[in-house]
């Protein structure tokens, strides 16, 4: 039993804190105010040559690399059988870590063998390399090419056979950078590109991350490629110079996507993800669809969408069911949200196809009359491209939230890229009407900011029925203090909390047959230390939540002040199916900068959010109301805690009573 001195200790110890100055003397408090610079390692392993068990020399099977600094170890994915001419195992992984302490950090990288019960058997390891080594040689820099590194015994006195070319790159950040962002769209046309590229790509390193997205882009390769896809990253890598490093290359079909980063900025890459969603009958048609590559820039998520939606005039509800689509399918990072909720900023490019749409149904023709045409390219030649722009079919659908609802387009001030004579700088083919096809567009999470510094086309381009098209934009990208370095392991384990004050959703989705919902909350995320969800309200589409009674408390797994201002609450809104899975409603993105800010202002400040709901990419409802910042003990330990204590207490209260039974 407690007496009243240890009760009253363990009240005073989950009590809510809201003064910094004492949050810092106690439990993980030093956490919250820390300011640390982000370090960060990044190693790629290109190839491994010779690879060997040992003690009788035989060749590995499935050979995996394990990759290890400080308390964290990344294990590599599945390695298929891709040995080249020279016998060398091409594996093309990379692994990035957060640093905590750069001084004394190590890094380790062993290779394993599967053993004759199919158990992982250590084949070599590399010498274990000091990080602070790599920061002090190459200031975030490193060799395009990679460098081979030995493989040694366990006990690192012994060398076996076995080599493992890698490129490891480490940087400290500056918590904020601006960078420049090159984003580049082109319909190939199935026809081989011209070598030289700058007129629409330019031959700078201005630009941070250079994003370069291609449709029907399947032409006969070059010597001594064999494959379309070898040869076209070859030209663009090529092109954009030695300074550049790949990010992430992806094919579905004849659309690709390629993303460089300049050398200088390499070390700020991480968690680099993709993805592809095949659309219409069948989801089995790989030339439209869209594909995907995400990462981060230190701590600012990215990502880019190249798609190809469905041609020619009358199809513009074929074109919105394409994006709902990839929108609401195509997966990266936590799979259980969509793209849109998930990343800082989303850059949506490619052959949408949208077209002019005068609202005539002679024009509905696959070919256009001659009279239309003439008339049409006249006003093109002439400049007056703002008349046109009023029958864009995609300004009308976004106007009406039909498609690509929340991104943001720069003013169009350049012809149609659509459809071109081959072999012509201005001359329109007169089997199409002229249409902006091409497009590239954006979308930013809420309090984030992307500066758009130029949107054009370029004419120069011969080779294609269509003309690239080319935005550059600026941001800033932030490093934030490390999430959970040192946590403290104490019995009060105190933590950083989101309680709501209230919460209600509206205007929610129907789901079930009687035109209502069954609807809760799911919050998701690495910023939670795990999944919680609210209550279900049952036949509503207005749910309004009882904080007291239905909503969770969530526990953050996160502790500087710092970066919590940067952190977003992921959010799905979950229809309730008792005979069935569950069906998703929405998803959206709360921000936390208004809880910081109310945090700071004193314990009777609440703040106040409003966010959009989306589901597949289109408005789904919204969801708003009132969420304070605490800092206390960890409920969740202290209710497991309480439960203990409570059973433990039956148990003695029921032996006294045998006890006294007995007697």
């Amino acid at each position: 039993m407690y007496t009243r001195n240890q009760l009253d200790s363990s009240r005073q110890s989950a009590a809510r804190t809201f003064d910094l100055r004492a949050i810092a003397e106690g439990s993980n408090g030093r956490l919250v105010t820390s300011a640390n610079r982000a370090c960060r390692v990044t190693v790629k392993i290109i190839q491994a040559t010779d690879l060997k068990k040992q003690p009788l020399a035989q060749d590995a099977i499935g050979p995996s690399f394990r990759v290890r600094v400080e308390d964290t170890t990344h294990k590599s994915r599945e390695i298929k059988d891709s040995v080249d001419a020279d016998g060398a195992l091409r594996v093309v992984q990379t692994f990035t870590f957060d640093v905590k302490d750069p001084e004394s950090a190590q890094l380790i990288v062993q290779v394993y063998g599967k053993g004759l019960l199919g158990y992982d058997k250590l084949i070599g390891t590399c010498e274990h390399m000091a990080v602070k080594l790599f920061l002090e040689e190459n200031d975030g820099f490193s060799e395009a090419e990679g460098k081979w590194y030995d493989l040694y015994t366990k006990d690192g006195k012994k060398k076996v056979p076995g080599k493992i070319l890698m490129n490891i790159v480490a940087g400290i950040a500056e918590p904020e950078q601006k960078i420049r962002l090159f984003v580049g769209t082109w319909n190939v046309g199935n026809s081989r590109p011209p070598l030289d590229l700058s007129a629409w790509i330019p031959m700078t390193t201005a630009y941070e991350i250079v994003a370069i997205g291609t449709q029907e882009c399947d032409y006969p390769p070059r010597l001594p490629f064999t494959e379309c896809g070898k040869d076209w990253l070859e030209t663009l890598r090529h092109h954009v110079g030695r300074r550049y490093r790949v990010i992430h290359y992806t094919s579905r079909g004849q659309m690709r996507l390629v993303v460089f980063v300049r050398d200088d900025a390499e070390k700020a890459i991480s968690d680099v993800d993709s993805g592809s969603q095949a659309t219409g009958v069948g989801h089995v048609m790989a030339n439209k669809g869209g594909v995907c590559i995400a990462f981060k820039f230190w701590d600012t998520g990215l990502c880019f969408v190249n798609c190809h939606f469905a041609a020619h005039v009358g199809h513009c509800e074929t074109r919105n069911s394409n994006y709902r689509e990839i929108a609401g399918q195509l997966r990266v990072g936590p799979h259980s949200m969509d793209i849109l909720n998930q990343f800082h900023h989303v850059f949506w490019i490619g052959d949408l196809n949208y077209r002019l749409d005068f609202g005539s149904e002679d024009e509905r023709t696959l070919a256009p009359q001659r009279s239309i045409w003439d008339k049409m390219v006249k006003q093109i030649l002439d400049g007056e491209y703002k008349e046109l722009l009023h029958y864009d079919e995609l300004r009308k659908e976004k106007t009406a939230s039909r498609v690509l609802h929340g991104f943001k387009e720069g003013e169009i001030q350049f012809p149609p890229t659509f459809k071109m004579q081959r072999e012509s700088t201005n001359m329109y083919d007169q089997k199409r009407m002229p249409a902006w096809c091409d497009r590239v567009l954006w979308r930013t999470l809420q309090g984030c900011h992307v500066k758009l510094l130029s949107y054009t086309y370029c004419s120069q381009i011969l080779t294609s029925d269509h003309k690239p098209v080319s935005a550059t934009f600026g941001l800033t990208a932030y490093a934030l203090p490390s999430s959970n370095s040192g946590v403290s392991n104490d019995s009060d384990d105190k933590r950083w909390h989101v309680r709501f004050t209230s919460l209600r959703a509206k205007n929610l989705r129907a789901s079930d047959i009687n035109g209502f919902s069954d609807p809760y909350l799911s919050f998701i995320g690495p910023n939670l230390v795990q999944r919680f969800h609210s209550k279900v309200k049952y036949q509503t589409l207005n749910p309004v939540w009882n904080p007291l009674k239905e909503l969770p408390t969530l526990v953050l797994n996160i502790f500087p002040l710092k970066r919590l201002e940067k952190e977003y609450l992921m959010v799905q809104v979950r229809d309730h199916d008792s005979r069935s899975a569950d069906y998703t409603l929405g998803y959206t993105a709360i921000p936390l900068a208004s809880a910081v800010i109310a945090f700071n202002k004193g314990p009777l400040e609440t703040a106040t959010f409003r966010v959009e709901l989306l589901h597949h990419g289109l408005p789904a409802g919204t969801l708003e109301g009132g969420m304070k910042l605490t800092w206390e003990r960890n409920v969740i330990k202290r209710r497991s805690r309480i439960a203990r204590e409570l059973i433990a207490r039956t148990l003695s209260l029921r032996d006294i009573l045998r006890r006294t039974v007995s007697k």
